[in-house]
């Protein structure tokens, strides 16, 4: 009887399988995108467990574990919808509109890059996507897919971000919830899955608020380097978001420490490192210098304009543009930015995706109202450096958008700092519903958290 072959099937592969591995090979060579989306996928596949590994350190195995998979999961999803919503068509095409300004701009920088055309007018204080999906385009092809695996990477990297987040304000129990809420908002999910740079400015708020809050329990110069980078980069995605939300993390740096010396400190660190980077180096200095150039004339033109582009605009009549016209519309600004868009608001087939994020976010109220009063209860000042920016972002917001679209996809910058609060409310009420834990969430909040919050 013959011998069989050391290695058996391993040593004589199928013919299967190689045809299988040939045709895929000249699949990928034939298609340069599916070459680029691969290429960049096991990348961000790398780097994302790199991340939950380093974020997720204090935490046991079963929670690391937790926060891998939502992680994941938020990638491919991203990653999925961000395909899907690019090769559509019709009425919901309108979901991707600014995508194409993004992709035909890149597309023509990087044409400056290699030949003699001249190089683009950029909006100030919105070059950074442009760049870096120029960048991407110059090494990989001028291809979408590798612009939407980018983003679902950042998307995804909001999970153990504003997990550790939440972690180091109000315990282990409350950042259980962080990564699901951000994952299944679903204003957050939409915008963050395409062409769009709302993936990278949530990425950088978030990042810039985890180190503010590493920094408010104790400085170190790695929290003051990321934050200060973080925020001079967000001058580069959206220049007026990032100005106000510098302000209120280094108000909040200031107030949230004991010692008034030691917060005035903390803050004039910041404040020096952050001009040295974006005067000196340059990062984020037009944008700079169109934020701080900006007035209430400014701001009111930009209202009339988003007022009466769509409709899903509203409050079209109103005036902003002196002192007291702004203070008296600031209360119905409020009430429209926090609250809208209501069912009745919503218009047409291509309008419904608002739906579903205003239901989610109404749901989510008593938890944020329920997380913020324990917040300040139990952890004092100290969650002022996420309170602050919050406050500032909803009142420019508030005055500056009068279409209901925007207003869906802008709160996603403020939702990406109330998370925490979120996260604690729905713990708070799981613990009171459900069985009670071995240590409830406000015996936490009230004495081991504290040491967590310092590590």
């Amino acid at each position: 009887m013959a011998m069989e072959r050391p290695g058996g099937l391993l040593a004589r592969p199928p013919v299967v399988v190689i045809a299988g591995g040939v045709l895929l090979g000249g699949t990928v060579v034939a298609m340069s995108w599916v070459a680029a989306m691969v290429a960049l996928m096991m990348l961000s596949l790398l780097a994302l467990p790199l991340l939950v590994s380093w974020l997720g350190r204090p935490l046991d195995e079963l929670a690391r574990r937790r926060m891998l998979q939502w992680t994941i999961a938020s990638f491919f999803a991203h990653l999925a919808f961000g395909m899907i919503i690019t090769n559509l068509s019709g009425t919901f095409a309108v979901l991707r509109s600014d995508a194409f300004t993004y992709h035909h701009l890149a597309i023509r920088m990087v044409e400056s890059w290699t030949s003699d055309l001249p190089f683009p007018r950029l909006p100030a204080g919105k070059e950074g996507f442009y760049y870096l999906l120029a960048g991407l385009y110059r090494v990989f092809g001028p291809f979408t897919a590798a612009g939407l695996v980018v983003n679902a990477a950042m998307a995804a990297a909001l999970v153990p971000v504003l997990t550790d987040l939440t972690r180091r304000l109000f315990g282990v129990d409350a950042s259980r919830y962080a990564g699901p809420l951000i994952v299944l908002m679903p204003g957050v999910f939409i915008w963050t899955s395409q062409l769009l740079k709302e993936a990278a400015v949530l990425l950088l708020i978030a990042v810039a608020a985890n180190a503010a809050a590493r920094m408010s329990a104790r400085m170190s110069p790695s929290g003051l380097i990321v934050a200060t980078a973080s925020l001079a980069l967000l001058l580069t995605f959206r220049g007026p978001v990032a100005l106000v939300v510098a302000a209120g993390v280094v108000t909040g740096l200031v107030l949230a420490k004991r010692e008034v010396f030691a917060g005035l400190g903390t803050a004039l660190g910041t404040l020096s490192v952050m001009a040295i980077i974006v005067v000196a180096l340059g990062v984020g200095y037009e944008g700079f210098q169109s934020a701080t150039g900006s007035d209430l004339q400014q701001a009111n033109i930009v209202r009339q304009d988003l007022a009466r582009s769509a409709n899903t605009g509203f409050d079209h009549q109103v005036d902003i543009s002196t002192t007291r016209g702004a203070f008296s519309y600031l209360p119905v600004g409020l009430f429209n930015f926090v609250l809208g868009p209501f069912p009745w608001q919503i218009q047409g087939v291509g309008q419904l995706a608002m739906g579903p994020d205003v239901l989610v976010w109404w749901f989510l109220l008593p938890s944020l109202w329920r997380g913020l009063t324990t917040g300040f209860r139990t952890k004092g000042r100290a969650v002022l450096v996420l309170v602050l920016p919050a406050l500032i972002s909803t009142v420019m917001l508030a005055l500056v958008i009068g279409n209901f679209g925007t207003v869906v996809r802008e709160r996603a910058q403020v939702v990406v700092l109330l998370v925490p609060f979120i996260a604690l409310g729905l713990a708070l009420r799981a613990a009171r519903s459900g069985p009670a834990p071995q240590e409830p969430v406000p015996a936490a909040l009230a004495t081991g958290v504290t040491g967590a919050a310092t590590r």
